[in-house]
C-alpha cells in the first residue's frame, strides 16, 4: 500500500514571492500542494497560480509526446526521432551558415536553475543568436546598476519599521501577496501607506493616501518632489557627502526645470506633491516600484529618478528605509555555468523590442551560394549598431529606434548570417512580445522551429516540431527569486514524468551525445545542483543539497546597502553616472517628456495599459478562458465614447485590431484602457496591438506608448 510522502517544492512562475511548498504524494500521484506553515517568507499561504501547477500537471490537453508537423499536420513521433532530427538540424544550419543561423529565445516561462539548460547547451553548440533587453524589468535592472552597483532590496518585513509607506506602479495585492499582508500590518501599526498609479488598484484601497499620476509620467512626479527636496532644503547634506556622487550637477538639472511644467505633466496638484515630500522625508520611509512604470521610452530615467530621492534624503541603507526594485542577491554568488559553457562561443545578440526585423533583415540578400561558415566574411559594417548597450532617445528624432536596425552586436560576429532555425524555451513568444502580427509574418518564414513546451501554446501552433517538458512538479531543481522572497528552495521531484526525456535538463544532454559535443556535462542532475550551489559555502561550509532539502536558507541582508558601501565604480550611490555618459546619455536623471498632447482633442486615442490580474500570470493561466479578451475603461470615458458596460467593441491600434467586452471600471484613469496580460489569440491578444518601441536604456520594450482607438459595434 502506498503511503503519503511530503516532499520539498518552490514554485517556479516569474512571481515575486517564490512560495515555499510542501507537496503530498501517493504513489506516482500528487494529492496536495500546500504552502509551507514553518517558511519564514510563505508561512502557509500561497496564490491560486501555485496552486494550478498541480491543475497543469494533469490538465487533459497537455502534450506529453514529441510531435513533427507533416503537410501542416501534427504527428506523433518518437523522442529518439525529436533528438536526431534536431541533431540534423542543427549540424545542418552550423556547417551551412555558422551557429549563429539559429535562434534561441527563452524568457520565465519557468524560473529554477534547471530549465536554462538550454542556454548551456547552445553555448557548447558555440553560441547562436540570441535576445537581449526583455518584456518584463530591464530598464530598471539597468538603472539600479548604474546608480547602486546593482539591484537590492530590503526584506518586506523592514517596512514594519518605516513611517511611510509608498507603493509606487505596484499592485500587491494582485502579484505579490506576502507582502500585501505586511502592508497590511503596517497600516494596522499606523504607518502611512501612499498608492502612486495611474489605476486605483485593490491596493489602493488600502491607502491613506491615494495619487492618480499620468501614465508615463512617474517621472516628472520624481522630479517635482527632489526639486521641493531641494528648494526647501529638506535633502541630507552629511549622508550626501559621504556616499553620494553627482549631488551639485542634479541641483542645477532641478533649477533648470519649472515646477509648473512638472506638475502639468503628471497631473498631480501641487498641494499634493508637497504632502507626499512631507511623508517620504518623515524618515524612514521605503519605496517599493513596479515594473509598469519603467515599461515607456523614458522607463529608465523614470526609475533613477525615483532612486535618487532615496539617495538624496539619506534613506539607502537604513531600516526603514531603501527604494526596493529588485533584489540580485543569487545571481552574483551562485556559479549558474558550473562547466563554463560560456567560453565555448559568443552569441550575436538583438533587442527583444525588434525581433522581428532582426529576422526579417537576416533574411534578406542571402544565398545558398554563399558559405556563411567561411571566416573570411566580411564583418564590418556602416550601419548604426542598434544592439549596443543603451540608446540615446534624448535627441530630437521621433523615430527612437532607426528602421536601419540589426546590423551585428560589437560582442559577435559575421555579417548577414540568416536566422533559419529557432528553438523557443520556457517562453510563449507568440502571445507576450508586442506586435505580434507582425512577428507571426516574419517568425513563419524561420526553416524549422522547434517549441518545448507543456501545450500546444500560440507559439507552438506555428512551429514545425513540438517537445514536450516536465511540470515543476516533475523536475528535480533549485529556484530562487530575484525580487522579494530572500530564500534558496530545493525543489525535490515529486513525480516522475511520463518519459524521462520530457525533463529538458536529459533531452539536451542525449542531444549533446548525437552531436558529440564531447565537453558537455554529462552527468547527472544532483552532480550538476551542487556544483551551482559550491560558492554558497563560504556562508554555510556544510551546505549541501540535502541540507537545503531540510532546512531554509538565506544569504540576504534584510537592509539593502547597510555598509553604504555600493557596488559602483565608485563605491558611492551615483546621482551622476560616468558609465552612463560615457554611452551619451544624461549622467544624471532626466525627464523625458511622455504625455500625450491635446489627447482629449483626438477624442479617439487611448493609452493600453496590461496589467498582471491576481489568478493569472502572463499566458499560463487563461488556456480554459472561453469569454473574449476583456478590457476596462472608466464611465466617463465610456459615455464619450458612446458604449456600455459589457458592450462588444474593436479595439484599433496601428499594428492590428481585436474584439473585447467592455467592463466599466472607476478606477481607471481617463484616456486609459487597462486589459490583462495573458489572452490567447483565440480571445483577442492585447499584444497585438502593442508597441515594439525600446527605453532609454536596458532594452525595455515600450508595451505601455501603445495607444488604441474604441470603434464600437452596431
Amino acid at each position: 500500500m502506498d503511503i503519503i510522502k511530503k516532499l520539498s517544492h518552490g514554485c517556479t512562475l516569474d512571481c515575486h514571492d517564490c512560495c515555499k511548498f510542501n507537496v503530498y504524494t501517493k504513489g506516482n500521484n500528487v494529492v496536495k500542494i500546500e504552502g509551507d506553515k514553518n517558511h519564514p517568507y510563505t508561512k502557509g499561504f500561497i496564490c491560486k497560480k501555485g496552486m494550478a501547477h498541480l491543475d497543469r500537471l494533469n490538465h487533459k490537453d497537455r502534450i506529453k509526446t514529441p510531435m513533427l508537423k507533416v503537410d501542416g499536420v501534427w504527428k506523433e513521433i518518437s523522442f529518439d526521432k525529436a533528438i536526431e532530427i534536431m541533431a540534423e538540424k542543427l549540424t545542418y544550419y552550423k556547417e551551412k551558415y555558422t551557429s549563429k543561423s539559429v535562434m534561441h529565445y527563452d524568457q520565465y516561462g519557468s524560473g529554477s536553475v534547471l530549465k536554462y539548460i538550454g542556454d548551456i547547451f547552445f553555448n557548447f553548440y558555440g553560441g547562436v543568436s540570441r535576445h537581449k533587453g526583455g518584456p518584463c524589468w530591464s530598464a530598471g535592472m539597468h538603472a539600479q546598476k548604474y546608480d547602486f552597483g546593482v539591484a537590492k532590496s530590503h526584506a518586506i518585513e523592514d517596512m514594519l519599521n518605516s513611517k511611510s509607506i509608498f507603493v509606487w506602479g505596484k499592485n500587491p495585492a494582485y502579484t505579490t501577496i506576502h507582502t500585501m499582508q505586511i502592508i497590511k500590518k503596517a497600516k494596522e501599526k499606523g504607518i502611512k501607506i501612499v498608492v502612486i498609479d495611474p489605476i486605483y488598484t485593490k491596493t489602493a484601497q488600502i491607502a491613506d493616501k491615494y495619487v492618480q499620476v499620468n501614465p508615463g509620467t512617474d517621472g516628472a512626479l520624481a522630479i517635482a518632489m527632489a526639486k521641493i527636496i531641494v528648494e526647501d532644503k529638506l535633502y541630507d547634506e552629511e549622508y550626501i557627502n559621504s556616499y553620494v556622487i553627482g549631488f551639485e550637477e542634479y541641483k542645477k538639472y532641478l533649477s533648470s526645470l519649472e515646477l509648473s511644467f512638472l506638475i502639468d505633466e503628471c497631473g498631480v496638484k501641487e498641494n499634493d506633491i508637497r504632502e507626499l515630500v512631507d511623508l517620504y522625508t518623515n524618515k524612514y520611509s521605503s519605496i517599493n516600484v513596479g515594473y509598469g512604470l519603467q515599461k515607456y521610452k523614458n522607463g529608465g530615467n523614470t526609475i533613477r529618478a525615483i532612486d535618487a530621492l532615496g539617495a538624496i534624503t539619506g534613506q539607502i541603507g537604513f531600516s526603514g528605509g531603501g527604494v526596493n526594485y529588485a533584489n540580485k542577491v543569487y545571481p552574483s554568488v551562485i556559479n549558474s555555468d558550473p562547466y563554463n559553457s560560456q567560453s565555448y562561443g559568443e552569441d550575436r545578440e538583438f533587442y527583444v523590442s525588434n525581433i522581428s526585423k532582426f529576422i526579417e533583415e537576416s533574411l534578406k540578400n542571402t544565398s545558398n551560394k554563399v558559405n556563411y561558415a567561411s571566416d573570411e566574411l566580411d564583418m564590418t559594417s556602416n550601419k548604426v549598431n542598434y544592439v549596443s548597450d543603451e540608446l540615446d532617445i534624448t535627441s530630437n528624432k521621433t523615430d527612437y529606434i532607426s528602421n536601419e536596425l540589426y546590423n551585428l552586436s560589437n560582442k559577435s560576429i559575421k555579417g548577414n548570417i540568416p536566422i533559419k532555425m529557432a528553438v523557443i524555451t520556457k517562453s510563449n513568444m507568440l502571445n507576450q512580445l508586442p506586435d505580434l502580427v507582425e512577428l507571426e509574418r516574419v517568425f513563419s518564414k524561420i526553416e524549422f522551429k522547434v517549441c518545448f513546451d507543456m501545450f500546444i501554446t500560440d507559439t507552438a501552433t506555428l512551429c514545425d516540431m513540438f517537445i514536450p517538458c516536465t511540470n515543476t512538479l516533475e523536475s528535480e531543481d533549485i529556484i530562487y527569486s530575484s525580487m522579494t522572497n530572500p530564500y534558496i528552495t530545493y525543489n525535490e521531484r515529486a513525480v516522475k514524468p511520463a518519459h524521462k526525456l520530457m525533463d529538458e535538463y536529459y533531452f539536451f544532454m542525449e542531444l549533446a551525445k548525437k552531436m558529440g559535443l564531447n565537453d558537455y556535462p554529462f552527468v547527472e542532475k544532483r552532480t550538476y545542483l551542487e556544483k551551482v550551489i559550491e560558492p554558497l559555502k563560504r556562508f554555510d561550509k556544510n551546505l549541501d543539497i540535502e541540507k537545503l532539502k531540510n532546512n531554509y536558507f538565506t544569504i540576504h541582508n534584510p537592509v539593502a546597502w547597510e555598509d553604504k558601501k555600493f557596488e559602483t565604480p565608485s563605491g558611492k550611490y551615483e546621482l551622476y553616472s560616468e558609465s552612463i555618459k560615457n554611452l551619451g546619455i544624461s549622467p544624471t536623471p532626466v525627464y523625458i517628456s511622455n504625455k500625450y498632447k491635446e489627447i482629449e482633442d483626438k477624442n479617439i486615442s487611448f493609452r493600453l495599459l496590461t496589467n498582471h490580474h491576481a489568478d493569472t500570470l502572463f499566458s499560463q493561466h487563461f488556456m480554459d478562458k472561453k469569454s473574449i479578451a476583456q478590457a476596462y475603461i472608466n464611465r466617463r470615458m465610456a459615455k464619450k465614447v458612446g458604449i456600455e458596460d459589457k458592450d462588444i467593441v474593436i479595439l484599433r491600434s496601428k499594428k492590428a485590431k481585436i474584439n473585447v467586452q467592455i467592463n466599466i471600471d472607476d478606477g481607471v484613469g481617463n484616456y486609459i484602457v487597462k486589459m490583462y496580460v495573458g489572452w490567447w489569440k483565440k480571445h483577442g491578444n492585447p499584444n497585438s496591438l502593442t508597441d515594439t518601441g525600446i527605453s532609454d536604456f536596458g532594452g525595455q520594450v515600450t508595451y505601455n506608448e501603445s495607444m488604441v482607438e474604441i470603434i464600437r459595434q452596431n
